[in-house]
């Protein structure tokens, strides 16, 4: 499914057809018409009931992406269709917002002005090495989020206006940071994995033959399985990369290190602590 435009809402034909492509049974599907929603100035898009037996669902297909749920379960309500499309519109308003300057800190006008001139770290930016260190590091951290956003087309300020979490203080004595332990670039920094490697480097790990292997959770419950990354193309055939699941070794540029699954999900590479040509699993 493409990825919504938040400049292009989708005409009432097309959210029709993604919204039967949502649902068990398209033919349940019934038009909510919805004049605020149909003319929002954020999230715009239709709404449709979707009446599958005692359990009445809804499908929202808008601007800025399409979602679906249930109404009730057994005749025990859950909410109604006009209070979910309440809280998308909401929403849409909340991500749009226009964040003044007097809302934004030190740390925050930093990363602001190093992610639009391009930049990677907060010391390239001009009189950067005169940072103070914990403001430097918030700084990095607000950054790494801003870069890591996954769409440059977005204005630093629009991306804050999505993550909340940005627009708060640090948290005194808490460190955001750490330079890559193998190519030395910033990233962020857990406290359970103080030699994580960056996103840069994330991408490059390998088997021992040096052929590009990605980590994958094997379930909701957990576990690591690491696949050759040239078998993950669509209508490939997932080939395991055995050596690399059973010991969790892994290889950067010929350097070894530590491929595991992290403690809340996802997957962590961590570079070997360089007294150990031969770094074991990790402790989650």
């Amino acid at each position: 499914m493409q990825r919504p435009d938040p400049d292009s809402p989708p005409t009432f034909d097309d959210a029709l057809r993604i919204a039967r492509d949502l649902t068990r049974e398209p033919d349940t599907l019934i038009p909510y018409p919805h004049e605020a929603l149909e003319n929002a100035r954020h999230g715009r898009g239709f709404a449709f009931l979707d009446k599958v037996g005692n359990n009445p669902g809804y499908v929202l297909v808008t601007a800025t992406g399409h979602a679906s749920g249930m109404l009730s379960i057994d005749g025990r309500p859950l909410g109604t269709i006009d209070t979910v499309i309440a809280g998308h519109l909401a929403r849409a308003e909340h991500v749009n917002r226009t964040i003044p300057d007097s809302e934004l800190s030190t740390p925050q006008h930093l990363a602001l002005r190093a992610y639009d001139a391009g930049l990677t770290r907060i010391g390239e930016l001009p009189g950067g090495a005169a940072i103070d260190a914990p403001t430097a590091d918030y700084a990095q951290y607000i950054l790494i989020v801003l870069r890591n956003s996954g769409n440059r087309a977005l204005s630093g300020r629009k991306i804050l206006a999505h993550h909340d979490s940005l627009l708060r203080a640090p948290v005194a004595g808490r460190r955001y940071t750490h330079p890559c332990p193998h190519c030395d670039r910033p990233t962020t920094h857990q406290e359970r994995y103080r030699r994580s490697v960056c996103g840069a480097c994330f991408e490059r790990t390998t088997d021992r033959a040096g052929r590009r292997v990605t980590g994958y959770n094997v379930s909701l419950s957990g576990g690591m399985i690491a696949y050759y990354t040239d078998t993950l193309d669509p209508g490939a055939t997932r080939e395991e990369c055995v050596e690399v699941t059973r010991t969790g070794i892994c290889y950067i540029d010929g350097q070894p290190a530590i491929m595991d699954e992290a403690r809340f999900g996802g997957i962590v590479v961590e570079m070997g602590d360089g007294d150990d040509a031969h770094p074991h699993r990790s402790s989650v």
